[in-house]
C-alpha cells in the first residue's frame, strides 16, 4: 500500500513529475497552455526547495536548506527595492508571482546542474 509519505517523497525527488502532473491536470481543467504552466511552475518550485537541498546533501554531505532560505529572502528583498523605484507603489501580489517565478527558474538550473553533475560523477565512477 503506498502511503502519503512515499507519494510526497516520489514527488521531492523528481519534481519533474510534479511539474507535469500539475501541468496535465491544468492544461485539462483550464484548457489554457500558458495559465497551465504557471500554476504548474508555482507548485513545484516548493518541491524544488526540498529536492535541490536533498540532492545537494546527497552529492557532497553538506546541507544548504538554510541558505536556499537565505536566498530567497535576499532575492525577495531586491525584487522589492526594484520594484518600488521603478513603481513607487508595490503591487503585493504581481510582486510575489515574480519572486515565486524567478525562483522556479533559479531553482530548476541548479536542479538540472546537479542533476547533471551526479550522473558524471556515478559515471566516472563506475569507469575507474
Amino acid at each position: 500500500m503506498i502511503t502519503v509519505v512515499n507519494v510526497l517523497s516520489i514527488f521531492v525527488i523528481y519534481p519533474v513529475v510534479v511539474f507535469l502532473l500539475v501541468f496535465i491536470i491544468c492544461k485539462f481543467v483550464l484548457h489554457k497552455r500558458k495559465k497551465s504552466i504557471g500554476i504548474a511552475s508555482d507548485v513545484s518550485t516548493f518541491f524544488l526547495y526540498f529536492s535541490t537541498a536533498n540532492l545537494f546533501s546527497f552529492l557532497f554531505s553538506k546541507g544548504i536548506g538554510w541558505y536556499l532560505i537565505i536566498f530567497s529572502i535576499i532575492l525577495a528583498t531586491i525584487m522589492t527595492c526594484l520594484d518600488w523605484r521603478s513603481k513607487k507603489e508595490i503591487e503585493i501580489i504581481p510582486l510575489l508571482r515574480k519572486i515565486w517565478r524567478i525562483l522556479f527558474l533559479l531553482l530548476c538550473c541548479f536542479y538540472a546542474f546537479l542533476w547533471l553533475f551526479g550522473v558524471i560523477q556515478y559515471v566516472l565512477t563506475y569507469i575507474s
